[in-house]
């Protein structure tokens, strides 16, 4: 699966001084830049706003009374939602062009680790469905996961598996029917769990006879 980087437009974490100096070193970063040449929004428009932010954040921090405060919140409010605009801008434009984006100011999500991909899933059973022909498939919810796909397969008299089924998607771990089946038949099945950054292996194989 590709994953590109992207610029970062979050500061909720982040100290008043801090909104300020990523606000300013992104407006300098982008002020000329052949690699984004029409901003969103306007850059004239970013600098009112952090102009704004930085008059109401001094007068805060000097006086401190609730009107001051109150004041500099909803500037940073708006500085924030603009920064995060420019930040969709870049990444778009950029399309996870690394140097493209770094010459933007704004600081650069990281490559997902291997550590991302969700782990193996576990605790697969299978057991009989409510109706002949069905099988009830249950395993362990995975933390990291927001989805899982399953395969099925028929076993021959030695138990060896035929070819894997095409990949079945589901969002729950619990009372999965798996059907139609044929009655008597052995079935292997196995799982994986998928998130935003790639699939896990698949499980061990785990068998059944239907009904």
């Amino acid at each position: 699966m590709n994953i590109k980087q992207q610029a970062l437009g979050g500061f909720t974490r982040d100290s008043d001084e801090t909104v300020l100096v990523k606000g300013k070193t992104a407006l300098l970063a982008m002020t000329d830049n052949v690699n984004f040449e029409t901003p969103e929004p306007p850059l004239e428009t970013v600098t009112e706003v952090l102009n704004d932010y930085e008059e109401k954040l001094s007068m805060a921090k000097r006086r401190g009374s609730p009107e001051d405060t109150a004041a500099k919140n909803q500037a940073r409010k708006a500085m924030e939602q603009l920064l995060k605009r420019l930040a969709f801008y870049v990444t778009q434009t950029a399309d996870g062009d690394l140097p493209k984006l770094l010459s933007s100011g704004f600081a650069v999500s990281s490559l997902p680790q291997k550590d991302d991909v969700p782990l193996p899933v576990t605790g697969i059973t299978v057991s009989d469905g409510r109706q002949k022909g069905q099988m009830r498939l249950d395993f362990d919810k995975n933390n990291s996961a927001r989805l899982y796909e399953y395969q099925l397969c028929q076993l021959d008299a030695h138990g060896l598996p035929d070819e894997w089924s095409e990949s079945y998607t589901t969002s729950s771990s619990r009372q999965n029917v798996v059907a139609p089946l044929i009655p008597y038949q052995r079935y292997g099945v196995r799982v994986r769990a998928v998130n935003g950054y790639g699939r896990s292996d698949w499980s061990e194989m785990v068998t059944h006879v239907v009904r």
